[in-house]
């Protein structure tokens, strides 16, 4: 079930400025079941928009592991991506910093190459343009030996914010680190300490 965002000022839905935030991240924080606390996993990956507005995540790995033994006991999930910017001695906007995030529940499924070839293909396809490799790397031999998994996360399980929230997908770069020369404005700190949620 979709919560609702606090400060939803902040909340973005649009399937391309997500994406587009998520083309400038590079490590995806996969949180896993780990019987009394979290195990959470850094991972290269790549993702694609699906079906209904849903998102999948891929990764890869190897065929063993503790990461592989939680999810084998428990394939319930959360991913998180993010990136940060600190307008140390300057301000954006009014704004001391700026950061995107998403963070989604989902499924996580390994993806059989015998019985899915076009969704492991397509999936690893994802991962390396992601990570800004040659797609014809598929065929080396080390990509044998790895497993390739999805994380599907139904559209109500995504959740994506910003500080300055962009109204675009070529508005997603942060502003350069000097700054726009306007004032600080702290009233939106002050809002999140009396509740509003405008």
């Amino acid at each position: 079930m979709k919560r609702e965002m606090r400060q939803r000022r902040r909340e973005i839905t649009d399937p391309a400025i997500i994406s587009a935030m998520l083309d400038r991240m590079e490590i995806l924080y996969l949180g896993i079941n780990d019987g009394p606390a979290p195990y959470v996993v850094p991972l290269n990956f790549g993702f694609a928009f699906v079906g209904d507005g849903d998102l999948e995540f891929y990764f890869h790995c190897a065929r063993q592991g503790h990461k592989l033994d939680c999810l084998a006991r428990d394939p319930n999930v959360c991913v998180t991506a993010a990136s940060f910017v600190s307008y140390a001695n300057a301000s954006v906007k009014g704004h001391l910093h700026d950061y995107r995030s998403v963070i989604a529940r989902g499924v996580a499924q390994q993806i059989d190459p015998e019985k899915e070839p076009e969704a492991f293909r397509q999936a690893m396809t994802c991962i390396l343009v992601h990570n800004h490799r040659d797609p014809a790397d598929m065929a080396t031999p080390v990509m044998r030996h790895l497993q390739i998994w999805r994380v599907l996360c139904r559209r109500e399980d995504v959740s994506a914010k910003a500080e300055i929230p962009p109204q675009t997908a070529t508005e997603v770069d942060f502003a350069p680190p000097a700054g726009d020369g306007t004032p600080i404005d702290d009233s939106h700190i002050l809002d999140m300490y009396t509740g509003s949620k405008a």
